[in-house]
């Protein structure tokens, strides 16, 4: 029996997809519904277990009407068992709402959608259940998955102080199939990322693969970060970054924080691929200056759709969409293979 996970070349967003040979399907964020959904017909897969929205930026979940459209269709052909979404993510868009009663198109849009999600919930169509440490294991045969950061307390006492910095309260997920295992870091930062690393113990955070944070930032406490993908160990890394996104992604200190590891002897990090071409791997430190934040013009992809597909011992085999290797043959500066110009 073998477990797949999915990392699907959406930009710089997420969207990841866990499945195993007995039909269990896990969906990981929603960075490009239309797109997942085509990914998942051309699969046959009919029938999603579980869906995780990591935290509530667009570049994980589309706003609330889209997302009811994109569950709309599904339900169509396929089923939803159950849904974690972001915390508060109903409340805020109930507020939202009652603060701008009215007749206007966009009011009654959002209201039929607060209704329809309400109407699914009601009838148990979909089953919507909040996601924090120590609550709502995922279990289907070998696969787990289990919720390492925030905790409930974590989470209200950041809410109080700020409704802004989402992605110190995005879900930490830990994929395990037997003695396999795989961290998804979402875009966890900040107080967030010290606190899962203060939390957590190392077997729980220990991992042949990492997805590395934030498509490729550096946060602010990067010593945290730091120790954080120490902790991991991981063989792999995932990074799920756009060519063109206007970030500065993947910036050339995270680059550098992974290439310091796999130089390291007494790590086990091996490699890491992106989905999209980055311009570090492609432009000098001074035509970058010279760019500001700015991207690449055009969308390339650089590994694609990543597959990591694992066995229950541990071993695990990776596939990529493109000819890897061949396409950073070409480039001047690929990270990954250490000719980064910092």
């Amino acid at each position: 029996m073998t477990c797949e996970v999915v990392f699907l070349p959406v930009g710089n967003a997420d969207s990841i997809v866990i499945s195993t040979e007995d039909n269990s399907t896990v969906v990981v964020d929603l960075g490009k519904p239309r797109l997942l959904d085509k990914w998942l017909q051309t699969k046959n897969i009919k029938n999603i277990n579980r869906i995780y929205i990591t935290h509530a930026h667009h570049d994980h979940v589309p706003p609330l009407v889209k997302l009811v459209e994109f569950l709309n269709i599904w339900l169509k052909h396929g089923k939803v068992e159950t849904f974690c979404l972001p915390y508060c993510f109903y409340k805020y868009a109930v507020e939202k709402l009652l603060s701008h009663r009215g007749s206007s198109a966009e009011y009654k849009r959002l209201e039929l959608a607060l209704n329809r999600l309400d109407n699914w919930d009601r009838k148990n169509i979909i089953r919507f259940l909040p996601a924090t440490r120590y609550s709502n294991q995922f279990s289907h045969g070998n696969l787990q998955i289990n919720v390492l950061h925030p905790r409930q307390l974590f989470i209200e006492k950041h809410l109080a102080q700020t409704s802004a910095k989402l992605n110190e309260i995005s879900l930490v997920l830990r994929v395990t199939y037997g003695a396999f295992a795989a961290l998804l870091l979402a875009d966890i930062e900040g107080a967030g990322l010290k606190e899962c690393i203060e939390i957590c113990q190392p077997d729980e955070l220990n991992a042949n693969i990492v997805k590395i944070p934030h498509h490729g930032a550096y946060p602010k406490n990067g010593d945290d970060l730091k120790d954080l993908l120490e902790t991991i160990d991981a063989e792999m890394a995932v990074l799920s970054v756009g060519s063109t996104n206007t970030y500065g992604h993947v910036v050339p200190e995270l680059f550098k924080l992974l290439l310091d590891q796999k130089d390291d002897k007494s790590k086990k990090l091996e490699k890491f691929v992106c989905t999209e071409v980055t311009r570090t791997c492609v432009h000098s430190a001074s035509k970058r200056t010279a760019m500001g934040k700015s991207g690449l013009e055009k969308a390339q992809q650089c590994a694609g759709e990543i597959t990591i597909r694992a066995e229950t011992s541990g071993k695990w085999d990776l596939k990529t969409e493109t000819e890897h290797e061949g396409i950073i043959s070409g480039f001047k500066y690929p990270a990954c293979k250490g000719k980064i110009d910092l």
